[in-house]
This record gives structure tokens, sequence and C-alpha cells, in this order.
């Protein structure tokens, strides 16, 4: 028997913050492929049961594919590298293994790179090791590491490679899920693909945060949008554990709470009203942290807009006009220099046509925060004053539910996707053998 409250065509039932007089309401056509939170709670947990165990296929198959393409891609280039480029690397890093000619090189070696050794590094000694640098890594990405080395029998490495892939996986899910309840399967299939091959997609699969990070964050939109707001707290606080920009999740699902709360909650009881006070994980994971460091770490900031790790905060846009500045023939640093002011400039389209095409207050609020803070980070270099814009891209997801709605047609998504992944195995190639691409 059908309850009262089954979805008919042309009902309406509240959408993810469209913009409008009513943000919350769109005209509702179908059960799967839309939203569904006013549907009786059996109807409604029916239907997400059938999309979860949909999307959780779907992500296992496009983070495999992935996966092994990249582990061979990998493999590739090792074997062809010359000897020399990793002798120099060890040189340079005498901390940094060099990978082994067997199959665990192959396989795992090769991806201890870059800012993956620091987190393998604080995961192993604590900050103590280099208080004065490491403190600018937020403690989530080593913790998780050391639990996860409990079942790699103590190779932080392969525990880090590990953690990421899982959060990778549970990312796809998430997104999957989050875009399926408002744009159908199509879409929500075609996002997730984009977001696994975007152009610097691989560090999902790294041992990087960027992964656990946006596994927490789309976790907690999504049960934002369940009204499980203990849930989506806990990601939130988790999110801001991982990294500096998991703090700004209090805007958007701050937002979402308070459309909500207008919109269902006005005659809801006291202790109702009061769980909002989940979200307060978030700003107290990161305020914890940061006493923590100043504190008990004695590592205080070398100045107000000193992010660590040699990063600084500037007026959004400066580290762009300094960039651009740096477009020179003398510059030792050009080839990278003007990758980086070729990723903000995406950055920049991306959002834009974010906020226009996808006309979601809670999505533009997320997008626009994060674009603009990624706009605020410079280097001291005159060479290459831009830092990390290319993983900071990575954060913004909305912009993969964007390119999977103005991808509509077959083969434009084809020959995106192939683009996209063709650009996805040069930029890893390089960044595999050092040459640093974020």
């Amino acid at each position: 028997m059908k309850s009262n409250n089954s979805p008919k065509s042309g009902s309406s039932f509240p959408r993810f913050g469209a913009w409008g007089k009513k943000p919350w309401v769109v005209p509702y056509s179908r059960v799967r492929g839309g939203t569904v939170p006013t549907l009786d709670i059996s109807e409604r947990a029916f239907i997400e049961r059938i999309v979860a165990r949909d999307g959780l296929k779907f992500a296992f198959k496009v983070w495999l594919a992935v996966r092994v393409a990249l582990s061979l891609w990998g493999a590739l280039v090792f074997w062809v590298a010359p000897e020399q480029q990793f002798q120099d690397i060890h040189r340079d890093n005498p901390t940094v293994a060099i990978p082994g000619d067997n199959i665990y090189g192959y396989a795992v070696g090769i991806w201890n790179i870059y800012d993956t050794s620091h987190y393998i590094t604080i995961a192993e000694h604590g900050y103590g090791y280099d208080p004065g640098y490491l403190t600018a890594f937020f403690p989530g990405f080593p913790l998780l590491i050391r639990i996860a080395s409990i079942f790699t029998l103590g190779n932080t490495l392969l525990a880090a490679i590990m953690v990421a892939n899982v959060c990778a996986f549970v990312f796809f899910w998430y997104l999957y899920r989050l875009v399926e309840a408002d744009y159908g399967e199509a879409v929500a299939k075609r996002a997730v693909i984009l977001s696994a091959v975007f152009p610097t997609s691989f560090f999902l699969f790294l041992g990087y945060t960027e992964a656990p990070l946006l596994a927490f964050t789309v976790g907690a939109l999504y049960y934002g949008r369940q009204q499980k707001w203990w849930v989506a707290g806990i990601f939130a606080g988790a999110a801001a554990l991982i990294k500096q920009p998991g703090v700004f999740l209090i805007i958007p699902l701050g937002y979402m709470y308070w459309r909500q709360y207008v919109a269902y909650n006005k005659s809801s009881s006291f202790l109702n009203k009061l769980e909002w006070s989940w979200l307060l994980l978030c700003p107290i994971a990161a305020g914890g942290y940061t006493i923590y460091r100043y504190l008990y770490i004695n590592t205080p900031l070398a100045s107000p807009n000193d992010l660590g790790a040699g990063e600084l905060i500037a007026f959004p846009s400066v580290p762009l006009l300094n960039a651009l500045r740096a477009v020179r023939p003398d510059n030792p640093q050009l080839a990278f220099n003007l990758m980086e002011i070729g990723f903000t400039l995406l950055l920049i389209g991306l959002v834009v046509g974010t906020v226009l095409k996808i006309r979601s207050a809670t999505y533009s609020l997320y997008s626009v925060v994060l674009a603009v803070v990624s706009l605020c980070v410079t280097l001291p270099s005159v060479t290459r004053p831009e830092t990390d814009i290319p993983r900071r891209i990575l954060l913004i997801f909305p912009i993969f539910i964007y390119l999977a709605l103005i991808t509509s047609k077959r083969r434009v998504f084809v020959y995106t996707v192939t683009f996209s992944f063709l650009l996805f195995l040069c930029l890893a190639g390089l960044e595999e053998i050092w040459i640093f691409i974020s």
C-alpha cells in the first residue's frame, strides 16, 4: 500500500539549495534520480539503499580501472626512467629511499614522493622530528596512517597508499549518491568518472590528503542533506583534522542546516533545534590542533599570514598577479609557473561555470570559498609564487558536477575523458620522477 507521501509526477520536493524565492523546491517527476527527504521514511530508506548499492558497484569499478591503469603506468615510467634520475633524487633528499628493482619497488616504492614522506615521518616519529616544518601538516592523515600500519605490519608507506585509495573509493561512492539525488544516474556516473580522471586526480591514489579530505567532505554534505547532523558533524570534524580547507565546511553545512530548519523544523523540539551544535566539531578540531601546536609543540607561526611549510596567505589574486609577472624567458621555473597560471585560470572558469550552471547555494558557497582561499596562498618566490593550485582545484568537487552536466552528449564526454586522462598520465609520470607538479 502506498503512502500518502508517495511522489507524483509534477509534485514538488526539496532540492539541494537551488537559487530562487523557494530555494529548496523544484518539480519532481521520478522516484529515482530525485531528492526524496519528504517521502515516508520506509520509502526513502528503500530508495537510498538501491542508490547506495548501485553507487557502490559503480564507484568500485571506476576506482579499480583507474588504480590499475595508474599502477601499470607508474611501473612503466620507473622502468624507462634513467637510473641517474633516482640517484639525484636520493642525493637531494637523503631521507627518501630509492625504489628497489623488485615488485614492491614498482608497485609501492615509486610513490614515496614529496609530501608523502612528511606524513609518514609524522606517523612514525611525531611532530618532534622536525617541529618547525612538519607542524604545517594537520594530524588527521598521519593518524589514519598509523592506524592502518597495524594491518600492513608496520609498513607506513603502504598504509598511506592504502588509506588514500580506500578514501578515494569512498569519495566516488558518496559523490555518486549526492549527485544522483538531484540529477539522476547518468549525471552521477559522469561526475564520478570525471572526478577520477581529472588531470591531477592521480593525487587521490597516492599518499596525499586529497582523498581523505574529499571523502569526509562529501560524506558530511551527504549526511547533512539527510538531516543526520551528528554524522555530518563527525565527518566535518574529521575533514578539519585532515587539512586546513576542511574547516570551511562549516559555511555550506551551516547554510544547509539553516535552510532545513526554516523549511521543516519550525515546530521541532528544543533538542532537535540543537542539532547544529554537531557542526561545531569542525572549527573545534582545527582550533584544537592549532592550540596544541602553539602550547604543546611550541612552534608559533612566524607572522600572522604564515601558513607553515613556507606558504603565506595574501590578498586574493595577488599570487596570480605575481605569477603573471614571473612569466619571462630568464625564469628557471617558467614551465611550472605557466602550469600554475593555467590551473588557476581553469579553477576560476570552472567555479564560475559551477555557480551559474548548478545554481545551488550550498555548492556555490563551498566552491567560491575554497576558490578564494586557493587564490590567497602564495610562496615567497619570485619564480613560482603560486603553490599547489593543481591539487587545490581537486577539493572543489562541485566542478565535477558542472562538467558532468555540460558533457551530456556522448561524443563530448568521450573527448573530455580521453584528453583529461592523457594529461592525468603525463602529470602523474612527471610527479613520480620528482618533477614537482604540486
